[in-house]
């Protein structure tokens, strides 16, 4: 088969979808940040960091870039504005400096791809961009009003590439987004609908959360009642929702009741993490093992969140076979009242409600449970890389 696909991306799904390419022998070429084999050498944590392990087939493929990876490390170390520019602009300098010939399909994720773009269509190469999450202009109407509850305002960490997100989706001949609600955010940008592709992720531990969760016993426990919740502690995550409605959850029900926080904390967050509720506990960031554990434990997993591309620890809570409450912003492929309950964003007392409803018919959050952990299994058995060939064929069907 021939190499057809360039792909220019971070490593998050790229990785999945780098494996699954080279395993066809359809990856030409995967401009990157430096890559390396989990089992290769140790070089130091600047580029061995576990971000940047992928696939053995994967660290020798043409086109990872140390010098975008060192460029952004320094700029994150000395806390420069608009830090991702040191990283994201090179690394888009110098994946269009080093077109594979043979590419018929250029697919872009990140801010990494215009330059790439209009080179790709002088010579004929379809261009796809990929947007996992929601563009500015939508994120602004779903942040500010939060921020400013909150005496902030929202900024993007870069205007400019900001900016450059939206004219590459708009540039593009396709756009893969991971959900209906990211397609909707593309479509008020200005995209045509019909360039519009949804292909939904892959959560990177959903296969191991699968063989986590026993048959669910719906008979009535004793308290505690765990609630959990993973990603960051941010207020975009919905994070003051979420302890706004604990607060009222633990004056109505006391020790009946409790919160796991799992994440790293943001600059605006913090206050809000230092006058938690009693009940409530925020355990930072935790590796994949103890992010299991958790999973295993808990009763209910909960995310409200005010903006998303598709929350992947939606996604694995789903696999474990945890009912969820959380929000259509968070992008999730959860069917209201079959696979899960869905909330308004900024709503406490919806969240209270929805919870204390859980709480009350554990018949009905095992149902739920198991209905979302079979979507998942399905989704996992159709598999990332297959879903996105797919959407590949139907471009350069309509195009090619």
């Amino acid at each position: 088969m021939t190499a057809d696909i360039w792909m220019i991306g971070r490593i998050d799904q790229f990785a999945i979808l780098g494996a699954h390419l080279a395993s066809q022998g359809r990856l030409a070429r995967w401009d990157s940040f430096w890559r390396h084999s989990s089992r290769g050498p140790q070089t130091g944590n600047v580029l061995n960091r576990p971000s940047r392990r992928v696939d053995a087939n994967l660290s020798s493929v043409p086109g990872r870039h140390i010098l975008p990876d060192l460029l952004g490390h320094v700029a994150r170390k000395c806390r420069l504005p608009g830090y991702n520019l040191a990283s994201d602009l090179p690394l888009s300098w110098l994946a269009a400096s080093h077109m594979p010939a043979t590419a018929r399909i250029m697919h872009g994720q990140g801010n990494y791809s215009l330059p790439a773009m209009r080179r790709a269509r002088k010579n004929g190469v379809l261009t796809i961009s990929d947007v996992t999450g929601q563009l500015a202009p939508i994120r602004a109407r779903q942040l500010g009003d939060e921020y400013r509850a909150h005496h902030r305002k929202w900024r993007e960490i870069s205007p400019f590439l900001a900016r450059r997100r939206v004219s590459e989706a708009r540039f593009a001949d396709a756009v893969f987004a991971p959900s209906e609600t990211v397609a909707q955010g593309l479509a008020t940008c200005g995209v045509a609908e019909s360039h519009i592709h949804i292909v939904p992720f892959d959560a990177p531990l959903a296969r191991q959360c699968l063989a986590l969760r026993p048959a669910p016993n719906v008979a009535v426990p004793g308290p505690p009642f765990d609630l959990l919740y993973i990603g960051d502690m941010a207020l975009a995550k919905g994070l003051a929702t979420l302890i706004d409605g604990f607060k009222t959850l633990r004056t109505r029900s006391g020790p009946a009741v409790k919160l796991s926080l799992i994440g790293p904390a943001r600059d605006c967050a913090r206050s809000l993490l230092a006058q938690l509720p009693n009940g409530a506990t925020w355990h930072g960031p935790q590796a994949p093992n103890a992010i299991l554990d958790a999973l295993k434990t808990a009763d209910l997993f909960v995310f409200p969140s005010l903006s998303e591309g598709s929350s992947l620890a939606v996604q694995e809570a789903m696999a474990t076979g945890l009912p969820v409450i959380t929000t259509a912003a968070a992008g999730s492929i959860i069917k209201d009242g079959y696979s899960g309950v869905l909330i308004p964003p900024r709503d406490p007392n919806a969240l209270v409600l929805a919870i204390t409803r859980l709480m009350q018919d554990r018949a009905l959050a095992a149902k739920l449970g198991q209905t979302a952990k079979n979507a998942i299994a399905t989704q996992l058995g159709e598999g990332y890389g297959n879903r996105v060939c797919a959407a590949y064929d139907r471009v350069l069907t309509r195009h090619g």
